[in-house]
């Protein structure tokens, strides 16, 4: 299967446009995630040329950047506008939100921008969510999930087609552009004429992915003297079919009631315990959930007294009761 996105010549490989239409159907909705900036552009105009007809273009308007945000705003309008397709925005003031529940910008943006996505889901009948993440955005995310201390699920990076349940909206996710790398994106751009809004930020450290991308990745490579990038997807292919074996020998979640069976869960081997565990918690919408968040479920389901209680993220807490693990609060779960 060809998986360029572009022929030699520089016309659009049309190979590469029917190997995506056989897992993301022309015939359907989407709701298409657009900031302006490269990446979302090439991926708007290419979803055009290709014949997606019915697309929602949706922008968050994230108030960090003053004027230059609204002005994305409205160059994304203007293109959504130009391509024949409808258009919604909000603004959101990310910075107020980070700083009341004291996270950073960067993982506050993105938990916003899904919800709303997820509200605009809810409202136009369309579950489907197509977002520009690309190759290089594989490369980063795996190397933060590596040094974050994952498992194979963390290693195995982001899949072309998944779902995500925010707010209790099940989101069917599509990452069409995956398989390309930045530079051929750019090759596109240049190609088609496109113009995009530079984001400046992206070339600052305020965030763990802009260290990752500007020092750390030039650094690795600096040591090997050679382009790591291939070897990283290749891990992340390698993880997600031994992820993609692992899903499908679990079976079902011993569930129970509201929750699990802690009998159930006694009687099972530990890696298999706390692999139902992290898919039970993902599943239930905990956030920013690993290793530490598992073992704290985990102390609750083996202990005979105490702890018959954790506290885990998001002010969600876990309880064991009449043989039950279960969850209780927490203001961002449905």
């Amino acid at each position: 299967m060809t998986r360029g996105l572009m022929e030699n010549d520089g016309q659009l490989t049309s190979a590469f446009a029917e190997s995506i239409a056989g897992w993301m159907p022309r015939t359907q909705r989407y709701l298409v995630a657009v900031s302006g900036g490269r990446d979302s552009v090439v991926l708007l105009h290419f979803l055009h040329r290709v014949g997606y007809d019915d697309l929602v273009v949706c922008h968050v308007n994230h108030q960090l950047r003053g004027d230059d945000s609204d002005e994305d705003e409205s160059f994304v309008h203007e293109a959504a506008k130009e391509s024949g397709y409808s258009f919604e925005s909000t603004r959101i003031d990310v910075r107020g939100w980070a700083e009341s529940e004291k996270r950073s910008i960067e993982t506050a943006a993105r938990e916003l921008r899904y919800r709303w996505l997820a509200e605009m889901a809810r409202t136009l009948d369309c579950p489907r969510v197509v977002t520009a993440h690309h190759a290089d955005d594989q490369v980063e995310t795996v190397v933060m999930n590596f040094f974050r201390g994952c498992g194979t699920r963390g290693l195995a990076g982001m899949a072309e087609h998944s779902t995500r349940t925010v707010d209790g909206t099940e989101l069917e996710l599509f990452r069409p552009l995956l398989p390309i790398r930045r530079e051929e994106l750019e090759r596109y751009r240049i190609e088609a004429g496109l113009e995009f809004r530079e984001d400046a930020s992206n070339a600052d450290d305020f965030s763990l992915r802009n260290r990752v991308r500007n020092h750390l990745l030039p650094e690795v490579e600096r040591i090997f003297e050679r382009n790591v990038t291939d070897a990283i997807l290749r891990t992340a292919s390698l993880a997600r079919s031994q992820e993609a074996w692992i899903a499908e020998s679990m079976g079902e979640l011993p569930r129970s009631g509201d929750g699990l069976s802690v009998k159930a869960l006694r009687e099972m081997e530990e890696a298999q315990r706390d692999r139902v565990i992290w898919q039970w918690l993902q599943e239930e919408g905990v956030r920013d959930c690993g290793r530490n968040e598992v073992r704290k479920a985990v102390a609750v389901v083996l202990s005979n007294g105490r702890p018959a209680k954790e506290n885990l993220p998001g002010d969600v807490h876990v309880r064991r009761r009449g043989g039950i693990l279960f969850l209780e609060g927490g203001r961002d779960r449905s």
